[in-house]
């Protein structure tokens, strides 16, 4: 029993040793990341730094609509707000959004406000507002943007930084369609697994038959809700899919097809 004592009062005084040793945190850098709350997976997908709009949802004379994304600091906090900054970065291959026309750019005074880390918090939501221009109707859009270092902070880890939006006045790809869920501890699904490909005349059946939007929010909640429900949704809308092609054929009509030709097809594995 007195060794015990012996041996125990020599760790703590180790342990107490190793602490006195150790050098407090004085890194005065702060970095700033997107904040995204990693599944329990702990695993980052790049889709995570994707999202997408249409303004075809909302109030038909909405003129201009807002989108939040959340940061987070890394170091210490402050007991001043900090401001933050965001720029543009131009995407290759695609229609980039303009500022002032498709976004109210990031520099703008009106933003300023907005764009802060309000004092003695490590995280907070930034605005991006969107502006419905008359080409979005004919177009979409893409707003990459990402984190710019200031007085105040640096940037954080390279994955975290860089976010892109897609919008239009029209019906467009959700980013949650080919998003990929956690399926069981090995295997992922996406919606696109049950529903198949994106089309534009799939997405306008699926909405015209349900009276549901099918954007980000409702695919994410068929996704991460009840999985016999989803199955149910799948079967119900390729069921309802033949019976319109069925009645399209009675009137001399073609079976529903995108815009190049390709079949609108919904997997039925039940048919």
């Amino acid at each position: 029993m007195k060794k015990q004592i012996i041996l125990s009062f020599i760790v703590a005084a180790g342990l107490a040793s190793c602490e006195k040793d150790l050098e407090m945190y004085s890194e005065p850098t702060c970095r700033l990341n997107f904040y995204y709350d990693i599944d329990e997976t702990g695993d980052y997908k790049p889709e995570m730094g994707r999202s997408a709009y249409s303004f075809v949802y909302g109030d038909p004379d909405r003129t201009q609509d807002t989108i939040w994304v959340e940061v987070e600091s890394m170091g210490f906090v402050s007991d001043k707000d900090r401001a933050i900054s965001l720029e543009q970065a131009d995407s290759a291959g695609v229609e980039n959004a303009v500022a002032g026309k498709h976004y109210v750019a990031f520099n703008d005074p009106q933003m300023a406000q907005y764009y802060v880390m309000p004092a003695g918090k490590a995280r907070t939501k930034l605005p991006i507002v969107m502006l419905r221009d008359a080409s979005l109707k004919e177009k979409t859009v893409v707003l990459k943007y990402r984190i710019k270092p200031n007085e105040n902070f640096i940037n954080g880890y390279s994955q975290y930084i860089e976010r892109s939006l897609t919008f239009s006045d029209q019906l467009s790809e959700p980013s949650k369609w080919t998003y990929q869920y956690p399926y069981g501890d090995k295997w992922t699904v996406s919606f696109a697994d049950y529903f198949g490909d994106y089309g534009l005349v799939k997405h306008q059946f699926l909405i015209n038959e349900t009276g549901d939007k099918w954007d980000d929010e409702y695919i994410d909640k068929l996704m991460t809700g009840d999985s016999s429900y989803l199955e149910y949704m799948m079967r119900k809308m390729a069921r309802r899919l033949r019976e319109v092609n069925a009645e399209r054929a009675a009137q001399g009509l073609e079976p529903l097809t995108e815009a190049d030709g390709t079949p609108v097809e919904i997997y039925d594995p039940y048919a």
